[in-house]
This record gives structure tokens, C-alpha cells and sequence, in this order.
């Protein structure tokens, strides 16, 4: 746009000659930009029919910068008749001619072309007359190439919509069909997923084609899929491959438990920090299997969520504080043994156990009493797990001691 700009600029304040260069330069700008579209229309028609496996999406979008350049003629065809004229006395010009009355030749130029309405209804809308055999050549030229554009333009959008409508028609059976219409396909596959009587077997290949093409304004119809249980697994799989969390953090907040735990293990596959915040939150309000779902999820964080689990040990339900530990098992700071000492005398007994196998990672005598106590315990298992692991403390410490001597 800025190199129209300078050529229109040019054609107002500069000599005749040099506009008419200029303008003839846009011209051919204008018919290059034309031909770069239709190529690469072309190629996306090729990646659709399956005979070429580039990504569509890599391939710039032309058609606003193809609109745009056509409509710069509405502006260049006035121009570069005026300027032509300016050279080589082209037309019949009356003295007060101004620069509306070339724009207005430009317009009778349009009326004319493809089935020139004009002529038959006798409308002309410019004073401005043809008059030597040059000014009705470039006249020809200038018309033929409107009926270019236009033809060329018809055809290639009626192709567009019917290579998208083919397309999408055939994503409900192959969701590879997305990745090869790309972008362009979004706004319909959006509007299937929106259709409430639309099968589960299409839906589920909906939902995979908007997962293939990473569409995140598709986040929140998709999270609406997890109370289907026939398509909460692909739901959540999308969910997962677009990497989308904001729609998920707000399905932590659903009135339906289903979505709730669907959103729950989307974010416990992602398992990225940022998530922590907003799975402390839900943690308050939730219970049973919902609460052991959150802290598998917290789990899965890593490192940062340690702190968190350390306060879940407190936990009344013995599977939740079952899950804490499973997700502290990497952990091996100071107030994590301290609390395992506390837990060591925990009523129940799975606990008892997890405790004392988690404190074998603590080469530190603090545990050993608690581990000494835990030989008698009432359950047999819990008595040798507490071996096994005061064995194993013994025998890091043997080796430390060996490693000193030498």
C-alpha cells in the first residue's frame, strides 16, 4: 500500500512523464499481485486434493491483498489515462475538465465491460470522448484487463468455496482433511461443533480436526463435549493438543462434576506450573475421587507444587494424602521428613506404609526411631517395609562410611 501511495503522489506533483512510468508500474503491480493470488490458490487447491503435503497455513494468505490491489485501479486506470493523455494528447478533453471527470471515465470503462450494459442502455457518465487510435487501444487494454480481474476473480472465489465446502463435508469422515484446508476450514468445522444434533461419531472427528489445527477459539465447544461420555476422551485429547488453559481453568468452576474432571486430567497432561493457582482453588471446594484427581494433577506439576502437596498430608481422606505422597516421591527437603515422622503413627494403615517406604530417601537420623517403632507395628506389612528400609539406610550409610576411609 505505501508503493501506491507514493505513485499516486507522484501522479499529483510530479512531471507528466514520470507519473506515467510510475503508473504503469503500479498497473503491472496490480496484475502481478492478481497472478500471485491465483497461484497460490492453486497450490492450496493441490494440498486439498492430496497432491502436495505442504501445510497450508505456511502459505500467506492473499485474497485481502488481492482485493485491495484490484480496487487500487479504481484510482491508476483515471491516472494513467489522464497522464497518457497529458503525453500524447489521447482524447477529447473539454478545457475545464478535472480530475472527477477522468474517475468518471474510469467508471463508464467498468460499465463496459464483460457485457457492456452501457452501451445498449446509451449511459455515459464522463464529457470525456475517445478520440485518436492510441487512447482507444489503451482504452482496450485497460478494459480487457477489468474483464480479467473480474472474470478471473468469480471464478477463483466460486473454487475457494467450493474446495472449503468439499473439504469440511469430508473432515466429518477424515479429520486429516482439516490439516489440508487449514485455517480456512475453522469457521465451518465451528459451526458443525455448535450443532447440537450433529452424531457422535462426526462430532468426534470435528473435534479431532480442530485438535489438528490447534484452534483455540474451538476450546470452549470442546469443553462442553466432556459431559458426552462418548466423546469425553477425544474431547479431553483435543483439549490437551491445542494447549489452550484458559477455558479449561474456567471448567474447574462447572455446575457438571464431569466437565469439572475433564478439565482436571486435560490439566494434569499439560502440567505446567501456571496451572497451580487455580487447582489450589478448585481443591477447596472439591471431594472424594474430584479432590485425588486435583492432587494427581498437582503431582504431575513437578517440583513447584511440592509445597502444595506437603499441605494436602493433612488431608482427612486417606487417598488423597495417599496421592500427596505419590507426588512427593522426588521430594527430599527437611519439612517433608518432619511431617513423615508426625505421619508414621497415622490410623491408617496404607498410610503407615507409604509413610514408611518414603523415608528410606532420608539419610537422616531423625528417621530411625519412628522406622524401629514401625518393626512392631500390627500390620505385617508395615513391619517389613520398615525393615527394608532401616536395611537400606544401614547400607547407605556403609557406603558413605566406606568412601571416607578411603
Amino acid at each position: 500500500m505505501v508503493s501506491f501511495l507514493i505513485i499516486y503522489s507522484a501522479a499529483f506533483f510530479t512531471t507528466a512523464e514520470i507519473a506515467w512510468i510510475l503508473l504503469w508500474l503500479g498497473y503491472i503491480g496490480v496484475i502481478g499481485i492478481g497472478r500471485a493470488w491465483v497461484a497460490n490458490e492453486k497450490m492450496r487447491t493441490a494440498i486439498a486434493r492430496k497432491l502436495s503435503d505442504a501445510d497450508p497455513d505456511d502459505l500467506p494468505d492473499l485474497r485481502i491483498s488481492a482485493l485491495l490491489s484490484a480496487l487500487q485501479l479504481i484510482i491508476i486506470i483515471p491516472l494513467l489515462m489522464r497522464s497518457s493523455h497529458s503525453i500524447f494528447d489521447l482524447y477529447v478533453v473539454n478545457d475545464g475538465a478535472k480530475f472527477s471527470d477522468w474517475i468518471l471515465l474510469g467508471v463508464d470503462l467498468l460499465f463496459r465491460s464483460v457485457l457492456d450494459w452501457s452501451e445498449i442502455y446509451g449511459v455515459q457518465m464522463s464529457s470525456i470522448e475517445l478520440d485518436s487510435m492510441g487512447g482507444r487501444h489503451l482504452f482496450m487494454i485497460l478494459l480487457l484487463t477489468i474483464d480479467f480481474i473480474l472474470i478471473q476473480g468469480l471464478l477463483r472465489v466460486f473454487e475457494i468455496r467450493r474446495t472449503i465446502s468439499e473439504g469440511v463435508a469430508a473432515t466429518v469422515r477424515d479429520p486429516e482433511m482439516a490439516y489440508r484446508l487449514g485455517k480456512r476450514a475453522v469457521p465451518s468445522l465451528l459451526l458443525m461443533l455448535e450443532d447440537e444434533k450433529i452424531g457422535d461419531e462426526q462430532c468426534r472427528n470435528v473435534i479431532e480436526a480442530l485438535a489438528v489445527l490447534r484452534e483455540q477459539t474451538a476450546c470452549e465447544l470442546i469443553v462442553k463435549r466432556f459431559a458426552n461420555d462418548e466423546l469425553r476422551t477425544t474431547a479431553i485429547a483435543a483439549m490437551v493438543t491445542i494447549g489452550h488453559l484458559p477455558p479449561l481453568i474456567a471448567a474447574l468452576n462447572s455446575q457438571s462434576k464431569t466437565t469439572r474432571m475433564g478439565a482436571i486430567t486435560a490439566l494434569r497432561k499439560l502440567a505446567g506450573a501456571e496451572i497451580i493457582p487455580a487447582l489450589v482453588t478448585a481443591l477447596k471446594h472439591a471431594d472424594g475421587e474430584e479432590k485425588q484427581q486435583i492432587v494427581q494433577a498437582l503431582s504431575a506439576v513437578g517440583k513447584q507444587s511440592h509445597v502444595h502437596l506437603r499441605g494436602i498430608l493433612s488431608d482427612s481422606n486417606t487417598q488423597v494424602k495417599l496421592a500427596a505422597l505419590q507426588g512427593l516421591k522426588i521430594d527430599n527437603s527437611e519439612s517433608l521428613m518432619l511431617q513423615l515422622i508426625e505421619m508414621s503413627e497415622d490410623s491408617d494403615v496404607d498410610v503407615r506404609l507409604a509413610v514408611v517406604d518414603a523415608m528410606q530417601r532420608f539419610s537422616d537420623g531423625r528417621v530411625v526411631p519412628p522406622l524401629a517403632q514401625a518393626l512392631e507395628d500390627s500390620d505385617a506389612r508395615v513391619a517389613r517395609q520398615a525393615r527394608r528400609s532401616l536395611d537400606h539406610l544401614e547400607s547407605v550409610a556403609a557406603r558413605k562410611g566406606n568412601s571416607s576411609d578411603q
